[in-house]
């Protein structure tokens, strides 16, 4: 189906990576920097839609972005938040990555909307920087990038990026393959959410090349949140419950990845109200960090978790390599109780085989040996 030739191919150069899916390195006091980026804006009004309205791309994307920052401010205290534009302005596509790069950004959004000559075209569909010219949409590319060449000194400061055949810039340095996995994490999570919670058609993770995702050094991802050219369509993104709803479900993305790729290997120090007691059996070093999870399943290749007839019985689904074979896994905890809970909830929704597996500081280790550890 299209899904596996759009998507899954992609995701097979996973395998090709063995970093960790992770943002910059930082300490635990530091926060999650976030840039979101409202596409266009200014002179630059994106697609008109239907012209039904005076009300384009550039201020759809501008009001769900807002509402997004103020979830994440709300409900996400140690996210720091940094927007590319509040107001009807129109940055520079250098100036907006240039702002991820100069804040070592964790995570770069930007959203946007589509167009299409069909007027019943329909969906949401998140792009990726492409690393393969086959895999590459030239249209869409050309499209995300027009505005270039109406940008002052365009051809000095894109002077490394080749407007007029984006393919040629598919030679990235190798920087890029050190967030292509965490970009598509987060992609593939913002396709889950803005179909189940934005009630949008899956048009699946799309790979381009764009100059925002090309020129961020942290992992970025642009969003099309559905067509303006689409009559009902855009009377959803226009209207006050789909702008709320497209941004619950960015923040619902958002939420899931900072969960999976960063707050594991960055926990926030809890303030003691009393002196700590002293253990009676074998605790981890400070530096020893035990975590336990449930193993689902394995395979030799990547797997669709939204259509895998057991994995989309459950939610907060993460993986890792093992030699050739592929472990999905539930989310890690930190006690082997609680772990026990989640294999009681997996063998109950099918996971017949499943089991408790341990990781020290990452490593995986024997489950006993973690017990010990934790004084389990």
């Amino acid at each position: 189906m299209f899904f596996k030739i759009r998507k899954i191919v992609f995701l097979s150069l996973v395998g090709l990576f063995s970093i960790p899916v992770l943002g910059q390195e930082t300490t635990s006091d530091d926060p999650f920097v976030l840039v979101i980026d409202p596409g266009h804006g200014g002179a630059d009004a994106g697609t008109l839609g239907t012209r039904r309205t005076k009300v384009y791309e550039k201020h759809v994307v501008l009001d769900v972005a807002l509402r997004l920052e103020k979830l994440i401010k709300d409900n996400m205290k140690d996210v720091k938040i940094l927007m590319t534009r509040r107001t009807d302005v129109y940055p520079t596509l250098q100036s907006r990555a240039r702002l991820a790069n100069k804040n070592h950004a964790h995570l770069f959004l930007s959203i946007h909307c589509n167009a299409a000559a069909n007027s019943q075209a329909t969906g949401a569909e998140t792009l990726v920087m492409a690393t393969e010219r086959a895999s590459a949409n030239l249209e869409i590319s050309k499209r995300e990038n027009a505005y270039i060449v109406l940008e002052e000194n365009h051809q000095e400061n894109y002077k490394n990026f080749n407007i007029n055949d984006p393919l040629a810039n598919i030679g990235k340095s190798l920087e890029q393959f050190s967030t292509i996995r965490s970009s598509i994490v987060f992609a593939d999570l913002t396709q889950k959410y803005m179909c189940s919670t934005g009630g949008r058609k899956d048009r699946h993770i799309v790979q381009a090349i764009i100059y925002v995702t090309y020129a961020c050094t942290c992992p970025a991802v642009l969003v099309e949140l559905g067509f303006l050219t689409n009559p009902a369509e855009e009377a959803f993104l226009h209207s006050e419950k789909g702008k709320d709803a497209m941004a619950l479900a960015l923040f619902q993305a958002f939420k899931d990845y900072k969960a999976r790729t960063y707050d594991i290997s960055h926990p926030i120090a809890e303030v003691e109200s009393s002196p700590a007691p002293v253990a009676e059996s074998p605790v981890p070093a400070t530096s020893d960090k035990i975590e336990y999870c449930v193993q689902l399943t394995s395979s030799a290749k990547v797997l669709n978790t939204h259509t895998n007839v057991l994995l989309r019985r459950f939610s907060n689904i993460t993986y890792f390599k093992e030699g050739t074979m592929y472990k999905y896994t539930t989310a890690r905890v930190t006690s082997y109780a609680a772990a026990q809970k989640d294999l009681a909830d997996a063998r109950k929704k099918g996971a017949k085989d499943a089991f408790i597996i341990a990781f020290k500081n990452n490593e995986k280790i024997n489950v006993n040996t973690a017990r010990s550890l934790t004084g389990e």
